[in-house]
């Protein structure tokens, strides 16, 4: 049995459609299923390699595909999810094998399932040259007040952000596009001189002099620990209204799908791919005949056929 019983089409339309209403299009499956007798144990550790090429097997699936020699039968069920930006994925993979006589048989089944998430932007961002730009704490970048919910707080780098480096060959730009119009509900905006390991500040919209550097090294905001790419920052005044500013990569840009979500995929992969490999196996449920080959050795040794 490489997965179970075969799901009936309304079950699987059904699963599909609950994907379609969490705002995720399926792309079109890749699935495969096959099924050989009459391997020799003696050559299964040279079988492995070529049929784990051509599946697409995973180091640890060829691994336990090679342990087929050494049982009497054995069974396996794999499930790797897929994260690429914007998508959403699974793979599947269910093995079945059987030692008889020296022959290792083999039932095995693959579905590989992605789709595209509807992904909502991080609020509160600025583009500029095709990167993302914010700020921690967050704010929005249109605040023209001037906050202190800063003081005394740590904030930490979300996954793939960086702090904007005033060495960036793009931070003319960055700071006449990201700084220099926006208030970002501060007086300053904190970036990295990577060169001189310094903390200059900014000033906002909220100024006159927006984009000027009035601070060389600002000491109300330190970095936490001494990694020299560091994580987390505290802001260490009590009234200076500074933020941090971070660029996001395109991890960090969209807010990604929930559990509940990623567990409806699942569902319809699993589905689906009893669904379809049942129908290339040509029967009603995945139980392989795998269990019926001893028998049938059995039957040949006691009811050998006649030469005509």
């Amino acid at each position: 049995d490489i997965v179970g019983e075969k799901p009936c089409d309304m079950e699987v339309a059904k699963a599909e459609e609950d994907l379609l209403q969490l705002q995720i299009s399926v792309d079109p499956p890749e699935y495969a299923v096959l099924e050989h007798v009459g391997y020799s144990v003696e050559k299964w550790p040279h079988v492995v390699p070529v049929l784990a090429k051509r599946l697409q097997l995973t180091a640890d699936e060829q691994d336990e595909l090679l342990l087929a020699s050494m049982r009497h039968s054995g069974q396996g069920y794999f499930q790797t999810p897929i994260s690429e930006p914007g998508r959403i994925g699974l793979r599947i993979t269910s093995y079945r094998t059987s030692q008889v006589d020296g022959e290792i048989h083999l039932v095995y089944g693959h579905l590989r399932l992605t789709g595209s998430v509807a992904v909502q932007e991080k609020p509160h961002t600025i583009r500029c040259r095709g990167r993302t730009f914010t700020v921690l704490p967050e704010a929005s970048p249109y605040s023209c007040t001037d906050g202190i919910d800063m003081c005394g707080v740590t904030v930490t780098l979300p996954h793939g952000a960086t702090v904007v480096d005033t060495s960036d060959p793009d931070f003319a730009e960055i700071c006449s596009q990201v700084i220099v119009p926006h208030g970002w509900n501060a007086d300053l905006l904190s970036c990295r001189n990577a060169q001189r390991n310094t903390w200059p500040a900014y000033l906002t919209a909220n100024s006159v002099a927006a984009g000027s550097c009035r601070f060389e090294d600002l000491g109300y905001m330190r970095p936490v620990g001494d990694s020299p790419l560091p994580t987390s920052f505290k802001f260490t005044g009590t009234s200076t209204s500074v933020r941090l500013l971070i660029e996001l990569t395109s991890a960090g840009q969209v807010v990604w799908p929930t559990t509940k979500l990623s567990l409806q995929l699942t569902h319809f992969g699993e589905l689906f791919a009893r669904k379809h490999w049942a129908k290339q196996l040509g029967v009603s449920a995945l139980t392989s005949d795998i269990g019926g080959f001893e028998e049938e050795k059995k039957q040949e040794k006691q009811n050998p056929v006649s030469g005509s």
